[in-house]
């Protein structure tokens, strides 16, 4: 398989590690679980009551706990595999319209591709996190109360799947363009090949490398827009509202429902000064698994050009040569 060409860069495995051990991690303590409520009171040896959720960080909690006495390291370690789960739907999303996309986009007239490239241009430039969040936060801000949670997880998925498919259809089918271009290519529809046994046996092979670089490279960035959410307040993977007070005096506070990374940050931001390691913890996953898919996608890069590889032992050589080439005269015994 051609995967597994990247699995001898040791930079493409260090990221992909990183990233099978918060899945792997966040499935296994899913499953060992203690299913029971936790306690929202803390005990000490004689049984007598010394805190009250949230607790404070100490050896048992590491990093604190929740309003309702989970442990946040525990809760940000079951959250992983909702994060990064979400990650690959919305990333496997993007591929497979993208690549319908592209098919379109070569069956149409080269003006109209022309004019939807021009289109696209903005996506180049503009932040798609302020995009996202214009096309979300109707739904999930404005008007939360008319729709249900599924209904809502389904807006936000669409559309941080389709926000990209205009550029990325637009690219593979450059792609295929140049490939179709290659002789052997042009040649094949002469022994025979139909247009989709031309893809799949000559073009998609060829094309391969380059959708896996583009798959790995849409992980990232759709694990980057996720975290701008979280800051601008969007809730991706779920959410409860819960009143508290009495008669007028009452507020209302946001949880996450599925212990999402995003919306870890997002419950949590009222309390940022006071217990920063609440805000703090879920941004330093994102970052080490954003680091971890640029790791990969490095990885990748030095497996397909193998001259990225060799330039600096050609360097080297050239060094080498060229002192010799300038040695004085006298040492060579020429004029003696």
């Amino acid at each position: 398989m051609i995967i597994v060409k990247y699995f001898k860069q040791p930079v493409f495995l260090a990221g992909f590690s990183i990233i099978l051990l918060f899945i792997l991690g966040s499935f296994y303590y899913s499953s060992v679980k203690d299913s029971a409520s936790p306690s929202k009171l803390l005990y000490d040896e004689t049984g007598k009551i010394i805190d009250q959720a949230p607790f404070e960080p100490s050896d048992e909690y590491p990093l604190g706990s929740d309003q309702f006495g989970n442990n946040y390291l525990f809760a940000i370690i079951e959250g992983a595999k909702y994060t990064l789960g979400l990650v690959l739907l919305i990333t496997i999303g993007r591929m497979i319209f993208s690549i319908l996309g592209s098919f379109i986009l070569l069956a149409v007239p080269l003006f109209i591709r022309k004019f939807i490239s021009s289109l696209t241009d903005i996506f180049h430039f503009a932040p798609l996190s302020i995009f996202a969040y214009l096309l979300i936060a109707p739904a999930l801000v404005a008007f939360s109360w008319s729709y249900s949670d599924f209904t809502q997880f389904m807006i936000a998925t669409v559309v941080l799947i389709f926000l990209t498919v205009p550029v990325l259809a637009l690219q593979i089918a450059n792609e295929i363009t140049i490939l179709s271009k290659e002789e052997f290519i042009q040649h094949a529809p002469l022994l025979g090949g139909g247009r989709i046994h031309i893809f799949i046996k000559h073009i998609l092979p060829c094309l391969a490398p380059k959708l896996f670089l583009i798959t790995v490279q849409q992980a990232g960035q759709t694990l980057s827009i996720l975290a701008h959410l979280a800051f601008l307040k969007i809730f991706v993977g779920g959410f409860n509202d819960i009143t508290y007070g009495e008669e007028e005096d009452t507020y209302v506070r946001t949880f996450s429902d599925s212990f999402e990374w995003g919306g870890l940050i997002v419950q949590n931001w009222s309390f940022y000064y006071a217990e920063p390691q609440l805000v703090i913890a879920p941004v330093c996953c994102f970052v080490l698994c954003i680091i971890a898919f640029n790791l990969m996608i490095s990885g990748i890069t030095r497996a397909d050009n193998p001259s990225l590889r060799l330039k600096k032992k050609k360097s080297f050589v050239s060094t080498a040569a060229a002192s010799h080439a300038f040695i004085p005269l006298k040492k060579e015994g020429m004029n003696r």
